[in-house]
């Protein structure tokens, strides 16, 4: 059992969430990340008062997050953490976006935290022990047929990377009933486990947007493995999940790419 890990998760992100919350109707500055990303003040402000809630009660554990990078001490234990999951989404008026927290032993997740924190819901999942949102135990989709499908999509932010993105949104989009690209693959995660999605692919998902999220989603039932090849690894680039049913239909459409 994780309580104590599980409540100061939480606490961290319920703590950022009002953070998130707070600039979110107020403004925040925005700053370009790279070429095609963005970045805000918001962004920093999230992670770092995460970071100060982990360090105060676990500082022996490794910690890598979204801004500041990593932060490793050599333990057994580590930290990811994307303090706002969705940025353009919230730069841009969507309350589509999340605090994300994952805690890994070793190389397996045994602790995922993603909070909406304007939509108020919270998803929960510890190792073994199922997934819920605000208390409700959740259940992957039980759709099977591809043709009638929901499906998510997204992709990294180099020219290359885009390319391919819009690529596969054409082969998704022509084979399934509707594709939605949100660019918050933590929430897109959720969203399968909940049964609102039936799958996603996308290609430019780090460690910190997914460590968390595909706990909660291999505890619901579905599936989960990095773009690109046959395994998991949660941290690796990419990942390619479903409610497992339409999981090999899936994987024989990205394969067409």
């Amino acid at each position: 059992m994780l309580s104590d890990h599980k409540s100061i998760a939480i606490k961290a992100a319920q703590v950022a969430g009002n953070i998130l919350k707070r600039g979110f109707f107020k403004g925040s500055s925005v700053e370009g990340k790279g070429l095609h990303d963005v970045v805000t003040a918001t962004d920093r402000e999230s992670e770092n008062s995460i970071i100060s809630e982990l360090k105060q009660h676990f500082p022996d554990h490794n910690i890598i997050a979204e801004e500041s990078g990593s932060q490793m001490t050599g333990s057994e234990y580590t930290w990811y953490i994307d303090p706002l999951d969705g940025t353009s989404n919230f730069v841009t008026g969507n309350p589509y976006f999340s605090v994300s927290i994952a805690l890994c032993k070793n190389d397996e997740v045994i602790l995922g935290v993603v909070l909406n924190p304007i939509l108020d819901e919270l998803y929960v999942a510890e190792k073994n022990m199922g997934a819920f949102m605000n208390d409700q135990p959740l259940q992957v989709s039980k759709q099977a047929v591809m043709s009638e499908a929901l499906l998510a999509s997204a992709y990294a932010m180099t020219e290359s990377e885009i390319k391919l993105g819009l690529r596969t949104v054409e082969v998704l989009a022509l084979n399934v009933r509707k594709v939605v690209i949100n660019f918050s693959p933590a929430l897109d995660l959720c969203n399968i486990a909940r049964g609102r999605l039936d799958g996603l692919v996308d290609n430019g998902t780090t460690p910190e947007d997914h460590a968390a999220a595909s706990l909660i989603l291999s505890e619901a039932g579905g599936v989960v493995q990095n773009y690109g090849t046959d395994t998991w690894d949660v941290s690796k680039v990419g990942i390619v999940a479903s409610n497992g049913l339409l999981h090999q239909s899936l994987l024989g459409l990205v394969g067409k790419l």
